[in-house]
């Protein structure tokens, strides 16, 4: 039941935009955030499931049991006040439907921020990464599709406080981007941006377009964790040292020149 719960939340974390004025909904088959919180749905079933074992969760995973907790209130909160909707009180009635926008924005978070401690976390979490966009199928059209999505990362980054450099920027004739790369740097950068990876596509009316048609274009992006550094120790009674010298007639160096030198790590056989 948990691995279903993990691929329904990492599905529905996967992105799936559309940018631009004439834009279209993708399609896709993860759930909405609603379904998987519904009565019933895979992420609801599991939070009931696992709510008579907060003595577990409180030593396991005591965020998502802080989490778990916050959103009941909420929830309750909100059918409680929704209550008042009704209430012969004009004035009553207008702030009870303040505190509800209020309240469901908060569900909303709460349950964001449950799927993001649902998925499993890894090892690279806290490292930088490398970013690279490439242009897919649509021409020209993909190519300023290209552009815009590392624009946005670009300001992604300067909203998060998070250090982007660009390394590599190849642009198009029509102002898009063929292909870019960008390191970032910052607190949970991998962490927030690894589901990013992957093809991305846009239904829409190309500027390039004078027919009033819409097209459809694709990029790929690839996020890759940086390594971070590490001390390496290496024995010198684990290396052997090979060294070569010329041999010949004639040239003063012929004999007594090492001309060649091989350093063998015996324990792995790397040359």
């Amino acid at each position: 039941m948990r691995s279903r719960v993990l691929w329904g939340a990492a599905r529905w974390l996967w992105p799936r935009r559309a940018v631009g004025p004439a834009r279209r909904p993708l399609s896709s088959g993860s759930p909405p955030l609603e379904e998987l919180f519904a009565r019933g749905g895979p992420l609801r079933t599991f939070l009931e499931r696992h709510s008579g074992s907060e003595a577990h969760l409180k030593v396991r995973r005591p965020e998502l049991l802080a989490v778990i907790r916050l959103l009941n209130e909420k929830e309750q909160e909100l059918r409680e006040t929704e209550h008042l909707l009704h209430d012969e009180n004009e004035d009553l009635r207008k702030l009870a439907e303040n505190e509800i926008t209020l309240c469901q924005k908060e569900i909303t978070q709460l349950k964001h921020q449950i799927i993001l401690l649902l998925v499993p976390s890894e090892e690279t979490d806290e490292n930088d990464l490398i970013l690279e966009v490439t242009a897919g199928v649509g021409g020209q059209e993909a190519m300023l599709f290209t552009s815009e999505i590392f624009d946005m990362y670009q300001q992604y980054a300067a909203f998060k406080r998070w250090h982007f450099e660009t390394l590599e920027y190849f642009p198009s004739e029509l102002g898009g981007l063929r292909h870019a790369s960008a390191s970032i740097g910052g607190s949970e950068a991998y962490r927030h941006m690894k589901f990013e990876g992957g093809v991305h596509r846009v239904q829409r009316v190309p500027k390039t377009e004078k027919q009033g048609r819409v097209h459809t274009s694709t990029m790929t992006v690839a996020i890759l964790p940086q390594p971070t550094e590490i001390n390496l120790v290496i024995n010198p009674k684990d290396l052997r040292i090979d060294t070569k010298r010329a041999s010949g007639a004639g040239g003063q160096h012929v004999n007594t020149t090492d001309s060649a030198v091989r350093i063998v790590h015996l324990p792995t056989d790397w040359k």
